[in-house]
């Protein structure tokens, strides 16, 4: 059975595929509750080979509190992770359900913590981190008929990451993660901290 989805969808999924390529697959959540519905496209082999890129389409139905030129200002979560992690995707569905909870903070710098620790508790990386994607400098803001739509990149992050980024900030984090030529793609990474 095929899904279909509403013009605001189509457009999201139009802008992910043209960054990471045809031949995507989506697949559809619903939370245990199974109120809310979140759709997480795949890419295999993108940005290389044996990494899946993933987009969500769902966070733009949550209000940030931003607008741009006084049109509001919605965010989905672009990653990518190894592909032998099939749980990524439920973990960007997670993701979407707690951005869809009421005065949850959407911005980059975010943290959403014990996020991947609920689903699965024996990754060493626990939270989910969103920072503006540098994977894909070509995912632009999609201009939707009554909002804007932008990109935040989740990295999966540890414990001591995220005590650190909380007191020395998310810029200090990335800068180690730099020069710990850190891989992002690898839920069972070693904490650079």
């Amino acid at each position: 059975m095929s899904m279909t989805y509403t013009k605001d969808q189509e457009m999201i999924i139009h802008k992910a595929a043209n960054v990471f390529g045809e031949n995507y697959t989506i697949e559809d959540y619903t939370d245990e509750r199974q109120r809310k519905q979140a759709h997480v496209l795949l890419r295999d082999d993108s940005p290389r080979e044996g990494v899946t890129s993933y987009a969500t389409i769902g966070g733009y139905n949550c209000p940030t509190g931003y607008t741009v030129g006084g049109v509001p200002l919605r965010i989905e979560i672009v990653a990518a992770c190894q592909s032998n992690f099939t749980i990524f995707p439920t973990i960007l569905a997670a993701c979407v359900y707690h951005m869809m909870k009421s005065h949850v903070s959407i911005f980059p710098g975010a943290i959403y913590k014990d996020i991947i620790h609920i689903i699965d508790d024996s990754f060493h990386m626990q939270h989910i981190l969103l920072i503006p994607p540098f994977l894909w400098e070509q995912l632009s803001t999609i201009e939707l008929e009554d909002k804007k739509v932008t990109w935040l990149q989740a990295v999966p992050i540890s414990e001591k990451e995220r005590t650190f980024a909380l007191e020395h900030g998310v810029d200090s984090l990335l800068s180690r993660f730099d020069d710990a030529q850190v891989n992002v793609f690898n839920l069972e990474r070693r904490s650079v901290l």
